[in-house]
């Protein structure tokens, strides 16, 4: 029996310090006993650097996003254990090791009391502009990224909210974009090109795909994204997945799922039209040739999930454990994968 309660609670977004002072980010809700599945994001380092905590300075060990760039990054730095769960290995942080656990509501909740600088100001304001435009209920948002930890640098430093269950999810994903202005042009095409060269496809399918509520503008100063979690740590174990091939597939996903925007994102599958298996991981044969469920890694196609209808897909084909169904896992380091409108 694999499923059990971690021996901490921690969610999508929470960050963990560790006894040496390198900073974790937490991915997903789902952690093992006695561990985080997180990534090391922040080492302190003796020179200064563009993001410090009083006299402690750090830097950034993941300088690009893209979930296989990631993992390639702190290989080497930190543990990686094998998950029974997911058939393959992840980094974690042992609990035994964590000195702090940062959690994104409680920072807000500390920044809305007293701004000390300009970026918290301006976290002040996109709090403010996100609640009058959808109406999310006042505990359910938090602040994330280098502000959350407190190493944020007002020069370069953007606003991350995190705004956490399903309603108020689904209803910021759906609206909030129209609180707020877009990046400049020239910055989204600087940005489209780099993204190509993380994810292999091109800047014109990266741009149709690209969530609304990412890359916002509060008032032409501040660069502002909005990501999701759901509000309850899920016990590990509850899904086990078994990897038997890389596939691509055209699908037609159901779309409007709040489970979509977190991580990972999940979408149930109404139809399979068409299923190829490239190359087998696994003695195991496919037991069926439909696809029940999209499992996505990469939070770039989060919004592709949620939107829903025709999909071209690529990844993972797993069999989960307790029902047989199949799984279409994207965005593993097994294989480059993705998740495109069928259109696009």
């Amino acid at each position: 029996m694999i499923s059990s309660k971690p021996a901490e609670v921690v969610l999508d977004h929470d960050h963990l310090e560790d006894v040496e002072g390198g900073i974790y980010v937490a991915v997903g809700n789902h952690h093992l006993p006695n561990a985080a599945v997180a990534y090391l994001k922040y080492v302190p380092t003796t020179r200064r650097t563009l993001w410090c905590r009083g006299s402690t300075c750090f830097e950034r060990v993941v300088r690009r996003y893209g979930a296989s760039y990631v993992l390639s990054s702190v290989r080497g730095l930190q543990e990686e254990v094998y998950d029974p769960a997911l058939g393959v290995t992840v980094p974690v942080v042992r609990f035994s090791r964590v000195r702090a656990i940062y959690r994104p509501r409680e920072r807000l909740a500390e920044i809305l009391r007293r701004p000390r600088d300009p970026v918290e100001v301006d976290v002040v304001e996109s709090y403010t502009t996100l609640r009058s435009c959808t109406g999310v209920s006042p505990s359910s948002v938090g602040v994330d990224g280098s502000v959350l930890v407190g190493i944020h640098n007002p020069e370069v430093s953007d606003v991350d909210l995190v705004v956490y269950g399903c309603r108020d999810s689904v209803e910021v994903a759906s609206t909030a974009h129209q609180a707020f202005g877009r990046l400049p042009a020239e910055v989204e095409a600087r940005r489209l090109k780099a993204m190509s060269e993380v994810y292999g496809l091109p800047p014109e399918v990266l741009a149709a795909i690209s969530p609304p509520y990412k890359r916002l503008y509060l008032r032409g100063r501040r660069e502002v994204n909005i990501m999701f979690s759901g509000d309850v740590a899920e016990r590990y174990g509850e899904r086990v997945l078994v990897p038997v091939a890389v596939a691509e597939a055209t699908l037609d996903l159901e779309g409007g799922d709040c489970r979509s925007l977190y991580y990972p994102g999940e979408v149930r599958v109404s139809r399979t039209l068409d299923l190829r298996v490239e190359r087998s991981l696994a003695e195991l044969a496919p037991p069926s040739s439909r696809v029940e469920l999209v499992l996505s890694y990469e939070s770039l196609y989060s919004y592709v999930l949620f939107m829903g209808g025709l999909v071209r897909a690529r990844g993972v084909l797993a069999i989960e454990r307790t029902s047989g169904s199949l799984v279409l896992v994207v965005g593993t380091r097994e294989t480059w994968s993705y998740v495109v409108p069928k259109k696009a």
